[in-house]
């Protein structure tokens, strides 16, 4: 005579199961994240594959990161694109996006080279978009500028409307190109929270102290800046933000185009603690008077 479970016996396979869930449930959740940080790798990967042949075609010269028109016509590639089709999305250009029009950024100059919008998408940050901004906000006249929103570039290697010859940076494989970040340039905390001149490249004003801030996941506040020291206190959050993008990791595009998983605190403090041999560093060498 087959017996029926007592409430008892229930109870404890319910609570065997509820304890595996506990278990388990982090560790999917781990093999998750790990799963997005090998595809952003990737991603990264592939960007340093498409820089490398661009520069193949550019004799050995990097892009800037953004290319204004020097009349100040509509050059950026995808707002002329949606024109010419009679894209509907071309009007979103036009209503809210007057810097951006005028501009054509680094995604887009290495796009002939990679020919996929998703590689600029990182897996983990939920307000990633690419040419048109389809999420997140914008100021005034700034709809999707900056071409994407997941990598931020090195200032100090791609500097806005002026190409760079590769030939002048030191170490190719110690010289990071992009970051994991919210904004599509950047730079990393100051030494002696003092704008560091290197490769004849001085950050331009006080604002490009906080520019580390657009690491990982977080989005800076240009209105309320805060803090330049990453150790100060008040920068707790800004800290979260960062290395929530891969638990504490954030993938980096190098000049010899690897890339690599790379601590979130080492790329914040790096050029503070080693300015001659610093990552950031296309030059190697100190701060430059």
């Amino acid at each position: 005579m087959k017996r029926a479970f007592t409430l008892i016996e229930l109870l404890v396979v319910i609570a065997i199961i509820a304890i595996l869930a506990a278990i388990l449930f982090p560790v999917f959740a781990q093999a998750k994240l790990a799963a997005k940080k090998t595809a952003g790798l990737n991603e990264t990967k592939q960007i340093g594959l498409g820089l490398n042949m661009y520069l193949n075609d550019a004799d050995d010269t990097l892009p800037g990161y953004r290319f204004n028109s020097a009349d100040g016509s509509a050059i950026n590639p995808t707002y002329l694109k949606y024109k010419a089709a009679g894209d509907p999305k071309a009007a979103k250009y036009e209503s809210d996006g007057a810097s951006t029009m005028k501009a054509i950024f680094f995604n887009q100059m290495i796009d002939p080279y990679i020919k996929n919008d998703d590689l600029w998408k990182a897996p983990t940050y939920s307000n990633a978009w690419v040419n048109y901004q389809d999420k997140g906000t914008w100021d005034p006249g700034f709809f999707a500028y900056g071409g994407q929103n997941s990598y931020g570039l090195n200032n100090y290697l791609i500097k806005g409307n002026a190409g760079t010859s590769a030939s002048t940076i030191a170490e190719s494989s110690n010289t990071l190109v992009a970051v994991d970040a919210t904004y599509y340039n950047t730079l990393p905390a100051q030494p002696n929270n003092t704008a560091c001149k290197l490769g004849g490249y001085l950050p331009p004003s006080a604002t490009y102290l906080h520019y580390w801030k657009h690491m990982g996941n977080d989005v800076l506040d240009f209105n309320n800046l805060g803090n330049p020291d990453p150790a100060d206190p008040s920068n707790a959050k800004v800290l979260v933000n960062i290395k929530a993008r891969y638990n504490g990791v954030l993938n980096v595009v190098r000049a010899d185009s690897s890339a690599k998983g790379l601590q979130t605190m080492f790329l914040i403090n790096d050029l503070k603690n080693n300015v001659a041999t610093s990552i950031w560093n296309p030059v190697k060498g100190p701060c430059e008077p």
